[in-house]
């Protein structure tokens, strides 16, 4: 055993072990060298021996097959030259349960460090990628299928313990194909002390982002590789707990295609498909943005802009809102952000493709993007330019987007919203998978966030959607933008027993932008070009890009707790029994009196007093005056009491 080595688990004999039997079990096996050319590809026959791609990632060039790599070779592709330095090398396992069936444990052990040149299946160490400075966890297949033994447990545990320690960004590459049944429970010990190590680097604010290839199974990916922040996964890796084999006995052929990288992505579990020739790239842009150097700042005081509105009728706006060629979220991402990154999935079962997160720059400024989107649905009969169109949410999209807002406040960058959604999906099926808890939660993420936080409605906010992406510290609003608590239809449906007249009802609704501003319901209205943000949509991304970067850069830089503060209470005071509630009775007080005064002088001066058998004499108009200026003072005083 070479000098620098040192066993986890020392022998408790001095017996040699059996050379004979390492080599025996090297016939047997007939090992593979991973990294040996080969002429034609396995998948689909083509020539690959002239390829560079192939040479250097391993990929076939014609069908992306993507071919199985030592851990070493992974990292010579994504680090910067020269820049890695292994930690962590000396711990090696001996076989600490003296497993002994056909073949010893200790022979397997020494015999896969014979043939890979590792000491186990984890390589661990720090680099650089992109020029960004990592902890690097990289899990080797070829050493007893990647398994998570004692050694593999601790030397990812320690890695993940040193990023926390450094305050750096950790980067894991895993390829395991399960258990390490030969430590026993030991083994299985592991995924605990992984799993605690990877919650202990995230309560420190460091990001921790996973690579899977194929292999991913077992307990490596049910332990710390599913709770990284960011999941990518190379295509056509075989994905999940179960072992393919197991699946295979309980689900037949379903379990090929339910198995893989691309189901694991559909179903809302990995964030991204990246070939590994692209792997590097993707996650230096990534680590740059969750790395932040720069923050958006204002060079003098800002004071708040006075916005001509232009005077619309509420259904007007409610049709402007709606229209079919009026500028959505995605193409506000495409305008007003820079370098932005897609991330998918709950977590949990789902991509709801309503709601799109990620990450993105604004005026040099790093912020999670947060936004509904719609897809055109045309109604029949109706004008395509007013026809509504979908982007109802479902309990997959709150969870997504407030996995989003707890991505922002890990990685201590901004949220911005955008709103454009007719309100939740309704239905049965929503209902059993949470819709109610779904929004609650998502509500509460967003009021208590240690993070700057900003939206923005662009066009349709509906009802529990809009408040739920909307409560940050700073709401903007398209100047045709409407803020609803229910769609006009259904209002005019619950009140007029006809949907038709959605027209009649929409005015009392008080849904158009300066309704809102008048109740302080949004913080500002952003202008829109004169015939709207569908006729210059170009313009109208400009005027938002102003708006967000001026907000923006009044709130960045202010302490999170206080942020957090004043949300809650800016929250709070929508609808509070309070200053403003009294000085709208005392204002309809004086109307009354004003009315009251009004009429009797009129009736008086007519000669029509005797005539009139409902008239109420002038002690009785004073009283109920009284009576008003009381119930004014009384507010007053429960006020001062509380």
């Amino acid at each position: 055993m070479p000098d620098n080595v040192t066993p986890l688990f020392p022998p408790e004999d001095n017996q040699p072990l059996d050379k004979d039997a390492i080599v025996k079990l090297s016939e047997e096996l007939d090992s593979i060298d991973l990294d040996q050319p080969r002429k034609a590809c396995l998948s689909c026959g083509a020539n690959i021996s002239e390829s560079t791609k192939y040479r250097r990632f391993r990929i076939c060039p014609t069908c992306g097959y993507h071919y199985t790599i030592t851990a070493r070779r992974r990292i010579a592709a994504i680090a910067d030259e020269g820049s890695f330095k292994e930690t962590s090398k000396w711990i090696q396992s001996l076989d600490p349960l003296q497993f002994s069936p056909r073949i010893s444990y200790r022979v397997r052990l020494l015999q896969d460090q014979t043939r890979t040149g590792l000491s186990e299946a984890a390589v661990t160490g720090t680099c650089s990628i992109g020029g960004t400075p990592v902890v690097i966890i990289v899990l080797d297949s070829s050493f007893l299928g990647g398994s998570m033994g004692v050694v593999v447990g601790e030397k990812v545990t320690l890695a993940l313990e040193l990023a926390a320690r450094k305050k750096m960004p950790c980067v894991a590459m895993v390829t395991s194909g399960g258990a390490r049944i030969q430590e026993g429970v030991l083994s299985l010990m592991q995924m605990a002390k992984t799993t605690l190590a990877a919650r202990a680097l995230r309560d420190k604010g460091q990001a921790f982002i996973v690579s899977l290839s194929n292999p991913a199974t077992g307990q490596v990916l049910g332990s710390f590789a599913s709770m990284a922040d960011i999941i990518f996964a190379e295509p056509g890796s075989h994905i999940g707990f179960s072992p393919l084999g197991d699946l295979r006995e309980i689900e037949g052929k379903r379990a090929d295609t339910e198995h893989t990288a691309e189901a694991y992505l559909e179903r809302g579990h990995v964030d991204a498909i990246i070939e590994r020739d692209r792997l590097k790239h993707e996650l230096a842009s990534v680590l740059d943005l969750i790395s932040p150097e720069f923050r958006l700042t204002s060079s003098r005081r800002l004071v708040p802009e006075t916005v001509a509105v232009r005077p619309r009728e509420a259904w007007e706006m409610v049709k402007l809102a709606r229209r079919a060629d009026r500028p959505r979220a995605r193409f506000y991402i495409d305008n007003v952000f820079a370098n932005f990154f897609e991330l998918h999935g709950d977590r949990v079962y789902t991509d709801d493709d309503s709601v799109i997160i990620g990450l993105a720059r604004l005026g040099g400024q790093s912020v999670m993007v947060i936004a509904q989107q719609k897809s055109t649905i045309m109604q029949v009969g109706d004008d395509k330019k007013a026809a509504r169109r979908s982007g109802d949410i479902t309990p997959g999209g709150f969870r997504k987007a407030r996995r989003g807002v707890i991505l922002a406040e890990t990685f201590k960058i901004p949220v911005v919203t955008i709103v454009d959604s007719p309100g939740p999906k309704l239905g049965i099926d929503m209902e059993q998978r949470g819709l109610a808890s779904a929004i609650a939660r998502m509500i509460d993420q967003m009021g208590r966030v240690k993070t700057p936080t900003l939206s923005i409605l662009i066009g349709e906010g509906g009802s529990e959607a809009a408040l739920a992406f909307g409560l940050t510290d700073r709401v903007l609003m398209l100047e045709n933008a409407i803020y609803t608590p229910i769609d006009p239809e259904r209002g005019a449906q619950s009140e007029m027993s006809d949907p038709n007249k959605a027209s009649d009802i929409a005015s009392a609704l008080k849904m158009t932008s300066i309704d809102c501003i008048e109740m302080e319901i949004i913080d500002e209205i952003v202008p829109e070009p004169e015939l709207g943000a569908h006729g210059s949509p170009d313009e109208a991304a400009r005027l938002l890009k102003r708006s967000l970067m001026r907000e923006m850069s009044a709130l960045t830089g202010k302490n999170t707790k206080t942020l957090v503060r004043r949300r809650q209470k800016k929250f709070r005071k929508i609808g509070e029994y309070g200053n403003r509630y009294r000085t709208a009775l005392r204002r309809e007080t004086k109307a009354w009196q004003v009315g009251l005064t009004a009429g009797v002088r009129a009736l008086r001066q007519s000669g029509d007093v005797d005539k009139s058998p409902e008239f109420v004499d002038d002690d009785e108009i004073l009283d109920e005056i009284d009576e008003l200026d009381e119930i004014a003072l009384q507010s007053d005083d429960d006020l001062e009491l509380k």
